[in-house]
């Protein structure tokens, strides 16, 4: 689902203005990365723009990082993220007790506790999918606490009064149900076969009060053991489902000269409880995680993930929780089978970078659906080779491939070659 980004931007506008009034101390970081291509798509015949810009700016008190992305063209996409946007202190004299205000993920402030998408609590998440081949996993707004038992037990609790559902790419319905879908949109069907002969399908998308989507409550709560060998993470949480479950009521209409297939959707967000287990050792090699998340009301689904993590990225002190770390694992679910393809279709990932020279440094990330009748792979290759310490310029290339009925399958048309320039302030 796709909304306006001013409802993100509006709930949070107060605690910004708070976050760089209230700052006390000088210590400041900020970093910007400002990068702008040219892809060329191979269902294309004329190139696209994309811009992408990453900003990240912390003190001691207040934390916050605004992904913009921008993508040309009639079937282009776009979106503005801040998250996290954070305000947060500690209660008490022993820094025990520390409150957070703003939007963030629960487990954030948990050591370097980035949630990606390849992660079985991040696989279940809501998402920002604007960008579909670079999907990020959101935090709620609201406020939360973490309270340290002593110098290895926390506990994690969180309150956010406003939900927001997973933004995805639009697919752009006029007001006749005809679709003028954004690029990686994934598409209802356009006809529906009775008698042998093909009907065209009319959709009719129904929206009710908006606040009665927004105004619902999510509430996270957990507990957490580290040491320097292991970690364990225990959580539980309840909020609305994150992906619209369609109710449809179809029609057929029959005209003079036509016949319709005439399809209502009333999109719905039902409840869902969830509880999850994550585990590392941080003394073995990769140190790998293990992360098991179950539905509590729908036994079947739970979703499991291995992952192990390659030497993080040389990144200014402070930074390098707000980056995705270079890993590879598995990430699939087991016993419950969905009618439409999923990211954890038994899925393979890997995500390294390499630095081939002092000046041009290559990234990869390959990703694989090996599920029987929904296998399909994402492959991206990118090179950055450094001009200057702060402007570079980049070259990638994009795969995509698959069955049908798969995950990646439905964008093999969509593979891709840019180059573009990338500037750091």
């Amino acid at each position: 689902m796709k909304l306006g980004t001013g409802v993100i931007c509006k709930s949070i506008l107060a605690l910004l203005c708070l976050g760089f009034t209230g700052i006390p101390d000088a210590r400041a970081s900020f970093r910007d990365d400002l990068g702008a291509s040219i892809f060329q798509y191979a269902s294309e015949s004329s190139p696209t723009f994309y811009l992408s810009n990453q900003s990240i700016f912390e003190t001691q008190s207040f934390l916050t990082k605004a992904e913009l992305y921008f993508e040309s063209g009639p079937r282009g996409s776009w979106t503005f993220d801040p998250d996290p946007i954070r305000f947060h202190f500690f209660f008490d004299d022993e820094k025990r007790t520390q409150v957070w205000l703003g939007r963030d993920h629960p487990l954030h402030l948990l050591e370097e506790r980035w949630i990606e998408p390849t992660s079985a609590l991040g696989s279940v998440w809501v998402q920002n999918q604007l960008d579909a081949l670079n999907p990020r996993v959101n935090g709620w707004v609201g406020a939360g606490l973490v309270h340290s038992l002593d110098e290895n037990w926390k506990l994690v609790f969180t309150y956010s009064p406003l939900f927001l559902p997973t933004f995805g790419p639009s697919l752009g319905f006029s007001e006749r149900g005809e679709l003028n879908p954004a690029r990686f949109a994934r598409l209802p069907p356009e006809s529906v076969v009775t008698g042998g002969v093909a009907i065209p399908i009319r959709y009719q998308l129904q929206v009710g009060q908006l606040s009665e989507l927004l105004l619902r409550h999510q509430v996270f709560v957990g507990t957490s053991f580290s040491n320097g060998a292991t970690s364990v993470d225990i959580f539980a949480y309840t909020a609305p489902r994150p992906n619209a479950v369609p109710l449809a009521d179809a029609t057929l209409a029959v005209g003079q000269t036509s016949v319709n297939a005439n399809v209502s959707i009333n999109p719905q967000f039902p409840r869902e409880t969830w509880s999850g287990i994550r585990i590392q050792r941080k003394d073995l090699l990769f140190k790998p995680a293990l992360e098991l998340v179950q539905n509590l009301e729908d036994y079947p689904n739970h979703v499991v993930s291995l992952t192990g993590y390659f030497k993080a990225q040389s990144l200014p002190s402070g930074f390098t929780n707000l980056s995705p770390r270079a890993s590879f694992g598995i990430l699939t679910h087991f016993q419950r089978q969905f009618d439409a393809p999923r990211f954890s279709d038994f899925l393979l990932f890997l995500r390294v970078p390499l630095e081939l020279t002092p000046n041009l440094v290559s990234r990869t990330i390959v990703q694989s659906t090996l599920l029987p009748s929904r296998r399909s792979l994402y492959w991206m290759n990118e090179f950055e080779f450094s001009i200057k310490k702060d402007f570079s310029i980049l070259a990638s290339l994009r795969v995509l491939a698959g069955e049908d009925d798969s995950y990646f399958g439905a964008w093999r048309n969509q593979s891709s070659v840019s180059l573009g320039v990338k500037q750091i302030w």
